[in-house]
């Protein structure tokens, strides 16, 4: 089975240990979460990254009628707000799979950044990647987790 199982995007991480069945017949195998890696990142909205609006210039209207039109250019900071947020959390991924001796690994992650996360990923913690799932599991409950991740497949 799978060594660890990290859940991410773009603000949030969760590191997922696999524990197995002990000898206790209680013991059941199960899944951990790792409270040290694991946690949110605040990912900046762009109304909080530009402290104003666009320029807003008067033009040509009836007198007393106060309105404008906008002149300013985004210049891809959406995307570069987003690239910034993907480097920070490959980055933590990368940190928690060193903290643990690069185990084996599966990646969960949404499918809009997963191929990117993958290539960001550096050589050794590729190689170690067994599986990714696109889809974002950072908000699902660990009981939904471990029937997805534990049961046997058939």
């Amino acid at each position: 089975m799978k060594k660890l199982i990290i859940a991410a995007n773009l603000g949030n991480l969760r590191v997922l240990r696999h524990l197995p069945a002990g000898e206790d017949p209680i013991e059941q195998e199960h899944l951990a979460e790792e409270p040290g890696e694991s946690g949110r990142e605040n990912v900046k909205t762009l109304q909080e990254t530009v402290t104003d609006q666009s320029g807003r210039f008067a033009r040509g209207t009836a007198q007393g009628f106060e309105t404008g039109m906008s002149y300013g250019e985004e210049h891809n900071l959406i995307s570069e707000l987003e690239r910034l947020a993907l480097k920070k959390i490959v980055a933590r991924i990368e940190c928690a799979l060193c903290a643990e001796g690069n185990p084996p690994w599966v990646l969960a992650a949404p499918k809009t950044i997963l191929p990117r996360m993958q290539r960001a990923l550096n050589p050794a913690a590729r190689d170690k990647l067994l599986n990714t799932i696109g889809a974002d599991l950072t908000r699902t409950p660990l009981a939904v987790l471990e029937k997805r991740f534990l049961q046997p497949q058939s």
